[in-house]
């Protein structure tokens, strides 16, 4: 076993040391003692925001269409903790949806469908508009930067209802800095007839991106 070591660490409610340990390359040992999201969630810069028109599902790998674009128009970081999807109208005929994500290079602001931001930490809600620190758009066109499957494809029944919805976790793994663009896009085997929303949610955090 390798030797640990003590190091000190200060709770920042009580402004009192407290110990920590280190592993034996001085990697932090951590016990979480909360929810992951708890603390950023308390910071109140979590957002969440869905697409407000229906959209066809696209029947290839997307390129250049995203059913929802949301622009980093501020100096923060857009870090994404969530994808989501549903299917809002089927058809006759057995349906497999998949949720796409891109985060693009920096570009100019898109066409603002002032998409409502919904608080994830019990803060009124707000209307984008286009020179708001972020900006919400639908079925914006875009330069394909790398466009990729999340999550698991998803089975809808041969019915004209409401079926397949499902959310996957991000947890940071996509950021958007500033001037970019979170775009997500849902493809299917079949578009006659289909609808489908889609979301995301994020958190903006003070912090700078290496480039």
């Amino acid at each position: 076993m390798g030797m640990a070591f003590l190091n000190k660490f200060k709770n920042i409610f009580t402004d009192v040391e407290l110990d920590g340990k280190a592993d034996q390359s001085s990697n932090a040992l951590v016990a979480q003692g909360n929810p992951s999201y708890m603390e950023v969630r308390r910071r109140g810069d979590g957002w969440t925001c869905k697409t407000v028109t229906p959209a066809t599902v696209v029947v290839v790998v997307p390129t250049t269409l995203a059913h929802l674009e949301i622009y980093n128009n501020g100096s923060r970081l857009m870090v994404v903790s969530d994808l989501f999807m549903w299917r809002l109208l089927g058809t006759a005929v057995a349906q497999m949806t998949s949720l796409w994500a891109v985060i693009t290079t920096q570009k100019a602001i898109p066409t603002s469908d002032a998409l409502v931001l919904y608080s994830m930490s019990g803060k009124a809600l707000i209307t984008p508009t286009a020179t708001s620190e972020i900006v919400t758009s639908e079925d914006s066109t875009i330069i394909d930067n790398g466009w990729q499957v999340y999550g698991y494809p998803q089975t809808g029944l041969g019915a004209a209802t409401p079926g397949t919805g499902y959310s996957v976790a991000i947890d940071g793994k996509l950021t958007v800095p500033p001037g970019c663009s979170l775009c997500v896009t849902v493809t299917g085997n079949a578009n006659t007839a289909s609808a489908v929303h889609c979301g995301a949610t994020f958190d903006l955090v003070s912090a700078n991106q290496t480039t």
